[in-house]
């Protein structure tokens, strides 16, 4: 019976981490990239990679711990498979700080751009709907046993559900931006073209697996083989990684041969055609 309930519960738990660990080398590396071709950049937001870092390598650290507890330490006892434990319930409090984090990253981002106070106040608000979700979660699992995670319905949904909506509304708004703003640079854009590209593939893919996550959660927790996971453990790594990638990206948004000089100072050759959107576009292809 106990060699079931560690296949059923904590299977699922060791394909995140695995996966979970994997990512976190891609993070390594990223952060690693980042500070090596960016210091120049805001001190407020190298200090938030640096954070977002750290707690992603205590992430790993936890998970590790938990599942090497459960299954090495606590070998053969089947009470312990169930009981739920401050490392296993602090990454669903992870989880949703660094998704919360980049998030709201991306709100000033989509702010700056657009200075648009309704799409960013949505934008925080779904955020902070993901963060309290998480938060409630942690508390509840950290009172139950894992037998009762079927009953957290409201909290992980409220969770998955507000960083979706989240996620949607920032890769949208941005979209929608750059591409109202394409006919102001007819010289970049094949430029605008890849930063559409990265907002949507990076958007995407954080919204994809918040909703196969909450699906699992919803389909396959109440038989107590709690699949989602294997995906929920990777949700922050992915976070990360896809912030850092825009931001690393930013050495490949170059400007293209002689038009670079007109853009640059405001110029255009097309008579008519206001240049004033210039200085929010920027924010994309520099430093923030």
């Amino acid at each position: 019976m106990a060699a079931s309930l560690a296949q059923s519960i904590q299977g699922p738990f060791f394909i995140g981490l695995t996966m979970n660990i994997f990512l976190y080398g891609v993070t390594t590396m990223q952060v690693y990239l980042y500070f090596t071709k960016y210091k120049i950049d805001s001190l407020w937001l190298r200090t938030l990679i640096v954070i977002l870092y750290l707690a992603e390598t205590f992430n790993c650290a936890i998970s590790i711990y938990y599942i090497y507890n459960t299954l090495v330490t606590h070998f053969g006892d089947e009470a312990n498979l169930l009981s739920g434990s401050w490392a296993f319930t602090a990454d669903a409090l992870l989880t949703g700080a660094i998704s919360g984090a980049v998030q709201h990253f991306f709100a000033w981002r989509v702010y700056v751009l657009t200075e648009n106070v309704f799409i960013v106040a949505a934008i925080v608000l779904c955020s902070l709907a993901n963060m309290a979700g998480s938060l409630s979660a942690t508390i509840s699992m950290a009172t139950t046993s894992l037998a009762l995670l079927p009953n957290l319905g409201i909290e992980v949904t409220t969770w998955l559900v507000g960083a979706v909506l989240a996620d949607m509304i920032i890769a949208a708004s941005l979209v929608w931006h750059l591409r109202k703003h394409k006919q102001f640079y007819p010289a970049l854009t094949s430029t605008i073209n890849r930063i559409l590209r990265m907002t949507i593939q990076t958007g995407v893919l954080t919204t994809i697996v918040a909703i196969i996550d909450l699906a699992c959660y919803l389909t396959i927790v109440s038989n107590l083989s709690p699949s989602h996971l294997i995906f929920s453990m990777t949700l922050s790594k992915l976070y990360t990684n896809c912030m850092l990638s825009t931001l690393n990206a930013r050495g490949a948004w170059k400007y293209d041969g002689s038009s670079e000089g007109e853009v640059s100072h405001g110029r255009s050759n097309h008579p008519g055609v206001s240049t004033q959107p210039r200085s929010r576009f920027v924010v994309m292809s520099h430093d923030p």
